[in-house]
């Protein structure tokens, strides 16, 4: 029964992976996750030279590789797409992970008295905020990951091309996946820190959705991960606002009515997350958003 045991389950072993917003938080957690579990090439693109090379220099040498890429512009996708498809025949997994949050776009909450804010208030504070600021969030988070999806596809169908004619009686091999990171404010209802950010990973969840029924008859995956509080560049606003020290992963760090595990997402736990996803063990998922959240979505009434 070897076919059970955990290194066969969830061996990621010649996979090539390519990452988007590689160069830091989740994708680089991504990264380092795949790198050291035996996956064959991982290429993180990002707009950030630097950040890119750290996120390579803190895995395995030789794996990761760095290509500097804008997921909003077309001829910066295609330069990437044309700089890894020089370097492998295929792509098993593509990680749709950029992202921003974008400025804070959060209705004024109540007064000290308790009082609501006036209407006049609420629209001063948000109608201040250029339309280009929301616009932007909506086009990196899922204009830039729909094109992304379509500049890989080609390496994407290459990798089933690859696979091994089916046995009788034998599970196949996974076939190709992509993987859009969107977000648990995807499905919060609750005043938002950004609206733009709320509404453009509603979106990503849609996107998975949709993808995953067209490519059917191509066999290509898709799913998406929707994180809760996970701590990171984009997220450390969050910390801040709620008092929160370090990275909150032990318990305690958070109060329970706002995460019912009392802590925010670990390394490990992402890190256990995708390289399932990845595995052979994780070839029958598609069109699944999973929830990485401590229990906040599973809250009546939900909370930020």
């Amino acid at each position: 029964m070897s076919h059970l045991q955990a290194s066969e389950l969830f061996s990621v072993k010649d996979r090539v992976v390519v990452i988007t917003g590689g160069g830091s938080g989740l994708g680089r957690i991504i990264t380092r996750s795949l790198a050291v579990n035996g996956v064959s090439k991982i290429f993180i693109l990002g707009r950030r030279e630097d950040a890119l090379h750290e996120t390579a220099a803190q895995a395995p040498e030789g794996i990761v590789i760095p290509v500097q890429c804008d997921v909003t512009s077309k001829d910066s996708l295609e330069a990437a797409y044309q700089a890894v498809a020089a370097q492998t025949t295929h792509v098993d997994i593509l990680f749709a992970n950029s992202g921003i949050m974008g400025p804070m776009m959060r209705s004024p909450q109540p007064k000290a008295d308790g009082s609501l804010p006036s209407i006049t208030e609420i629209r001063d504070e948000l109608y201040n905020i250029p339309m280009a600021d929301f616009t932007n969030v909506m086009n990196v988070n899922v204009t830039g990951a729909y094109y992304t999806v379509l500049a890989f596809l080609p390496l994407l169908e290459a990798a089933n091309k690859r696979r091994a004619a089916p046995q009788q009686g034998v599970m196949s091999p996974p076939t190709a996946q992509v993987v859009i990171t969107g977000s648990l404010a995807g499905f919060n209802r609750k005043p938002p820190f950004s609206y733009a950010y709320n509404v453009s990973k509603a979106g990503v969840h849609h996107l998975v959705k949709m993808l995953s029924t067209t490519f059917t008859s191509y066999d290509i995956r898709f799913n998406g991960i929707s994180p809760g509080l996970y701590y990171s560049e984009m997220a450390e606003h969050v910390f801040d606002t709620e008092g929160i020290k370090g990275t909150g992963i032990s318990d305690g760090s958070f109060p329970r009515e706002m995460i019912p595990l009392t802590r925010g997402g670990a390394e490990q736990d992402m890190a256990g997350l995708v390289v399932w996803m990845a595995s052979a063990s994780g070839g029958y998922l598609n069109g699944t958003i999973i929830v990485t959240d401590g229990g906040r979505l599973a809250q009546v009434p939900a909370t930020y």
